[in-house]
């Protein structure tokens, strides 16, 4: 977008907690952008996660971003929040995308053909990370380290449960056992990470990559970062 198009100012509220006191979430960080397109101006206060995300949906797209957000708001009913909308459409379009490439894995059947695990774990837009049947992290993509605020060495090679808890409908050594025995069923997750500061919650997926016996196989857990 041009300078024209847009005014940006940003704003972060994120402090660390006062000595000895309680653990307190920072702020997000928000940016604040007048927006134009067809004649109407749209003042929106956004996290920098959901802009990051619009600009990514409308380089996809082939539009401009004030386009595309011009579009959404056009499709608002009379009243509605549009930075709430924005938020919902960006939730939307990371599920669309986790469910494509869900897709993706099960027609190359999670074999060791085809592409490779780490370049599908890296081309994911939501964070992933890629696990072996011992839940050590093989590999994370840049939107997972910037989840976590953690570097891809710091995580390599460490169990998972050393950074979050995750929860399953069905134990994890049972979902690791039917991939072993050719299941690709998509499990649902609850993630939930602690760092300093800050309590993180979030929604996941967890599906199979890699099975070449059941001691060697190798796993996703994908991360609704914006849900």
């Amino acid at each position: 977008m041009s300078a024209a198009d847009t005014a940006i100012s940003s704003q972060t509220g994120a402090r660390s907690p006062a000595e000895g006191g309680p653990a307190r979430a920072p702020q997000l960080k928000i940016i604040h952008r007048i927006v134009q397109h067809r004649g109407r101006r749209y003042s929106l206060k956004l996290g920098a996660d959901i802009w990051e995300i619009l600009e990514r949906s409308a380089q996809r797209r082939g539009k401009r971003l004030n386009r595309l957000i011009g579009e959404i708001a056009e499709t608002c009913p009379p009243g509605a929040n549009l930075s709430a909308t924005l938020r919902s459409y960006c939730v939307d379009e990371l599920k669309l995308q986790v469910h494509d490439l869900e897709q993706k894995l099960r027609e190359l059947s999670m074999s060791t053909q085809g592409i490779s695990a780490a370049s599908v774990a890296d081309a994911c837009p939501a964070p992933c990370f890629l696990l072996n049947a011992q839940n050590l992290v093989l590999k994370t993509n840049a939107a997972a380290q910037k989840w976590l605020s953690i570097d891809e060495a710091s995580l390599r090679d460490k169990p998972i449960d050393r950074y979050m808890q995750i929860k399953v409908p069905v134990p994890l050594p049972q979902i690791l056992d039917q991939y072993a025995h050719g299941r690709s069923n998509v499990f649902p997750a609850r993630v939930i990470c602690l760092r300093p500061g800050r309590l993180i919650m979030a929604k996941g997926s967890i599906c199979p990559a890699v099975v070449r016996s059941e001691n060697d196989l190798l796993y996703f857990l994908m991360i609704d970062a914006a849900a």
